[in-house]
């Protein structure tokens, strides 16, 4: 005789068997897409800045990444800044516009806490002239143990790293 299908209690313990494996792997998937979206928004942020470095270049202009408010988790703007002065005012061509990054913390320390502006030979200098170096950090509360870091070195080009810091 042939028996098709199962019992009562082996759909119960396959069905626990696998209940027991989903909480063990959930916790392990949802670090693993908070990793991802750290990286993602680094990336991101990374890619826009060499982007206006090599428009600065090629458009042999002054081209600044401008964060709205000194946040760099909300809206960043690439703009052709004629005025030189680190802000985007009226007249001023718009190049891009990043998303939000608002699930991530992401700081600059003091020369690269509201915008980082290329001159046409790829450097960065600040509103007054100086050459502009610093580091824009990305962390999540949630990865204590994992940071990236965007460095901006005294010739403007940019690196990214990944790091681990204290606290976020």
């Amino acid at each position: 005789m042939k028996i098709l299908g199962m019992t009562l209690i082996e759909l119960i313990s396959t069905l626990a068997v696998s209940a027991v494996l989903s909480l063990v792997a959930i916790p392990s998937l949802y670090q693993t897409l908070q990793q991802h979206r750290l990286k993602a928004s680094a990336h991101t942020l990374f890619q826009a800045l060499n982007s206006a470095r090599a428009s600065a270049v090629i458009r042999n202009q002054h081209v600044t990444v401008w964060n709205n408010d000194g946040d760099w988790t909300a809206d960043v703007e690439i703009f052709i800044d004629d005025n030189e002065n680190g802000e985007r005012d009226s007249g001023e061509l718009l190049l891009h516009r990043s998303a939000d990054h608002s699930s991530i913390n992401i700081s600059g320390n003091r020369w690269v806490a509201d915008y980082i502006k290329f001159h046409s030979d790829g450097s960065a200098h600040t509103a007054n002239g100086a050459f502009q170096v610093g580091t824009i950090t990305f962390c999540s509360e949630d990865l204590a143990d994992t940071a990236y870091q965007i460095v901006l070195s005294i010739g403007g080009r940019l690196r990214m790293v990944k790091t681990t810091i204290e606290e976020c």
